[in-house]
């Protein structure tokens, strides 16, 4: 059974972001300095917010954070939710 938060969620990679952040010894701080030193306009609640799945991330931000992650797209999706994008 799901809980509450589970049912709403904002976002898919806002799990796998705070882990890559994490790994690396980030602050959130520091992680939205970072994006913002690499262009990308966020605060540091913004990047709370994307963590706890609470708002979602406009997909024209993914380059920036992977970039800033050095991780591919791709990484910062779940692995269950990786190979479901379909080609028409």
């Amino acid at each position: 059974m799901k809980t509450p938060r589970q049912l709403k969620r904002a976002n898919l990679v806002g799990t796998r972001i705070r882990l890559l952040r994490e790994l690396r010894g980030w602050t959130q701080h520091g992680f939205a300095k970072k994006l913002r030193a690499a262009g990308q306009p966020v605060s540091r609640d913004m990047v709370a917010r994307w963590e706890l799945c609470e708002s979602a991330i406009n997909d024209t931000r993914l380059p920036g954070i992977s970039t800033v992650l050095r991780v591919s797209i791709v990484d910062l999706f779940p692995p269950k939710q990786r190979g479901r994008a379909r080609t028409f």
